[in-house]
């Protein structure tokens, strides 16, 4: 079978940057969006541009917001590259930051090194400060808008056409149905669909039923309202699946602590005489979870509440100081969450 023809850097992500595609990109990038999958694979276009091929384990450089101060960062960006002629520095999660330490990036905006390009990458930017204006006047700055489901049959068809095959439109709605999976999942899927098929051109609704063995496929808000209804069977049902369809544990984690904060949410509205509507307009959350969220919350008290957040504070340190183990860590975490 003759292979898809490669695309050129972002251009299957609507990036508006053709110049990733040559060694020619410039100094200043921001990604974001609330599609984290989308914000990794703009990240990947860049790692695989050719303005960075020369020595990247020299000249490239990637930093976890939480991790890397601002001066750290900017030491990185100011240094000059080494046997190439530019260097790329990544800096994801950027929104974490705060309105100080992001002020320390505002003289490097004004005044970026020529032969350095900084890309700022994470969930949100808050058009209304000085480092957002500022990185717009002196940057590019893309946002990827939040997928719909009417836009996730088109997006399936393009992600499996860059694999060289064709989603029959049944088979690309069936997927689509799925979306809670998240879009990193529904593209692993994608993969797993497309080595299956083998030779054939085009992934059929039947095969995807077959791949798929016809069994439930939970999203992680499924488990989180198992684990929010202390529903052991099915959380442990939903984490298992998700794992193996790669959703990293730090990711499950962060949706657990939401949980557990949205409880201790409802606890107070409860408190101060509000029902279920004052808990869905605090919470912004839809009339099913906002019900489970009431039952558990007026069954306890804020300080039992609160104490899920110690375990999960506890598998976290657990999941960075035992790499391998993570599966193990959340069993354990969710059967205590549900015991």
């Amino acid at each position: 079978m003759t292979p898809p023809a490669k695309q050129p850097a972002g251009r299957d992500l609507g990036l508006p940057w053709p110049e990733l595609a040559t060694e020619q990109a410039g100094p200043l990038y921001g990604v974001f969006g609330e599609e984290d999958f989308l914000v990794s694979q703009a990240l990947e276009a860049f790692l695989n541009s050719p303005a960075f091929a020369q020595n990247p384990s020299l000249n490239v450089e990637r930093f976890l917001a939480a991790e890397a101060s601002p001066v750290r960062v900017l030491e990185s960006a100011r240094t000059l590259p080494f046997l190439g002629s530019r260097r790329l520095v990544l800096v994801s999660e950027a929104h974490l930051y705060n309105a100080e330490q992001a002020a320390k990036f505002l003289p490097y905006l004004s005044d970026p090194t020529p032969s350095t390009c900084l890309v700022f990458a994470g969930s949100k930017l808050d058009a209304r400060t000085k480092f957002a204006k500022t990185l717009a006047q002196a940057g590019q700055v893309h946002t990827f808008g939040k997928m719909y489901a009417r836009q996730l049959i088109p997006w399936l068809k393009q992600r499996a056409s860059l694999r060289g095959k064709s989603l029959t439109n049944e088979a690309a709605a069936y997927l689509a149905e799925l979306a809670g999976l998240g879009l990193g999942a529904l593209d692993s899927e994608l993969e797993k669909l497309a080595l299956y098929v083998g030779a054939a051109r085009s992934i059929e609704l039947r095969q995807v039923q077959d791949l798929m063995g016809g069994s439930r496929l939970y999203s992680i808000f499924d488990f989180t309202d198992a684990v929010a209804a202390r529903r052991l069977d099915r959380a442990l049902s939903a984490y298992h699946q998700l794992d193996s369809l790669g959703e990293p544990a730090v990711r499950v984690l962060a949706m657990l602590s939401r949980l557990f904060r949205q409880l201790l949410e409802t606890r107070r509205v409860l408190d101060n005489g509000g029902g279920p509507p004052q808990v869905q307009r605090a919470l912004r959350t839809p009339p099913q979870a906002t019900a489970t969220l009431v039952e558990r919350a007026r069954r306890e008290s804020a300080a039992r509440l609160a104490a899920p957040l110690k375990l999960v504070l506890a598998a976290d340190l657990a999941l960075k100081s035992s790499p391998g183990s993570d599966r193990v860590i959340m069993e354990r975490l969710v059967m205590d969450l549900c015991a």
